[in-house]
């Protein structure tokens, strides 16, 4: 099963991979409006147009290579960040579960050191949770 680090690496190229297609269609619709500039109709005119175009298609092709870099670094970066969040919580949970086990063996060790004063306190806790609870 994929992690979310897969997941959302996946669904950022994902996005800049369509970005990287539409802009790369811009590109050729652009080049295809430069040939038909290319008729000798207007002169100098159409040579300014067709080069505007073509610069223009030059720079969204650069634009969306970059785009698709950056998505892919962003990715790579959220995933690791989420990643190490993941061992760090695992990492705590650990902690807390190895904390309550010494706890446990601990109270356990008093309760067979010392039963009697254990018995009363139980008592005691127990009396003392019953009127608080009438109460209420």
């Amino acid at each position: 099963m994929p992690d979310m680090k897969d997941k959302l690496r996946g669904g950022i190229e994902s996005a800049a991979d369509k970005a990287n297609e539409w802009t790369h269609e811009a590109g050729h619709q652009a080049r295809a409006a430069a040939k038909k500039l290319e008729e000798p109709k207007a002169g100098g005119m159409v040579e300014a147009v067709k080069g505007g175009v073509q610069d223009a298609a030059a720079g969204a092709s650069e634009l969306a290579g970059k785009v698709t870099e950056t998505a892919k670094e962003w990715a790579s970066s959220v995933g690791d960040a989420a990643v190490h969040a993941k061992d760090k919580a695992h990492e705590a949970v650990s902690a807390a579960a190895e904390k309550a086990g010494d706890m446990g063996q601990e109270l356990t060790t008093f309760i067979r050191r010392y039963p009697m004063q254990s018995l009363l306190v139980g008592f005691a806790a127990g009396f003392l949770t019953a009127q608080l609870v009438r109460r209420s």
